[in-house]
C-alpha cells in the first residue's frame, strides 16, 4: 500500500502569503522613504504634524505585518542540486551552484579547466530535513571550456546535433565510471564514506 502524499495546498497558500507580506513590507518601506522626505520638505508645523501621524501609523502596521510574516513556519527545501564536472583523469570537480550558474551564464572564468572538454553531471538530490536523502534525476552532458576557461556552448559536443557543423557525441561520453559515481554520492552522502 502507497503512503498517501501530503497536500500540496497548505504549501502553496503558505508561499502566497510569505509573498504577500514580503510586498506589503517592501511597499510599506518605499512609502515611509517617500513621506519622509515629503515630510522634511514641509516648512507648516501643522503638516509636519499631519506626516508624523501617518509616519507612526506605517511603523505600527509595518510591525504587524513584520510580526505576521515573522510568525509563518520556515521555509523547508524538499530538493537541491548538485554539479560535478568529471575530468579525464577520473577526478570529480563539485561545483558550488552559485559558480555553475555564473559560468553557464559567461560571468566567471574557471582557468583549472581552460582548454578542456570535461563531463557534467548535475543531480537533482530530494531533501529530508534538510538533509540529503536520495538522488532523484541525474542529467549528463559535455562542456566545452576556451582557453581562457570560459564555458563555450558552441563548443561543447551535444548528443543531438541541431546546428550544421556542431560536434556531436554518443551519449555514453558523459557517464561516469563506477569509481566517479562513488565518489560523487560520497560528497552528497558523507555518512556513506
Amino acid at each position: 500500500m502507497t503512503e498517501p502524499t501530503a497536500p500540496v495546498q497548505p504549501q502553496r497558500d503558505l508561499a502566497i502569503e510569505r509573498a504577500a507580506l514580503e510586498g506589503t513590507l517592501a511597499a510599506l518601506a518605499d512609502l515611509r522613504e517617500n513621506l519622509t522626505l515629503r515630510r522634511d520638505e514641509v516648512r507648516d508645523a501643522t503638516a509636519r504634524e499631519v506626516y508624523d501621524e501617518v509616519l507612526t501609523l506605517l511603523d505600527s502596521l509595518d510591525m504587524e505585518y513584520r510580526r505576521r510574516h515573522d510568525a509563518l513556519p520556515a521555509v523547508s527545501a524538499r530538493h537541491a542540486s548538485y554539479v560535478f564536472l568529471l575530468d579525464d583523469a577520473g577526478t570529480v570537480h563539485p561545483l558550488p551552484h552559485a559558480l555553475y550558474v555564473a559560468l553557464a551564464r559567461g560571468e566567471a572564468v574557471a582557468p583549472d579547466f581552460a582548454g578542456r572538454t570535461l563531463r557534467l553531471a548535475e543531480w537533482y538530490v530530494r531533501l529530508k530535513d534538510g538533509e540529503p536523502e536520495t538522488v532523484a534525476n541525474e542529467t549528463w552532458g559535455l562542456v566545452a571550456f576556451d582557453a581562457e576557461g570560459r564555458v563555450d556552448w558552441r563548443a561543447s559536443p551535444a548528443f543531438h546535433p541541431r546546428r550544421p557543423g556542431e560536434a556531436s557525441a554518443p551519449m555514453t561520453a558523459a557517464l561516469p565510471t563506477a569509481q566517479e559515481r562513488t565518489r560523487m554520492l560520497d560528497l552528497i552522502f558523507p555518512a556513506r564514506a
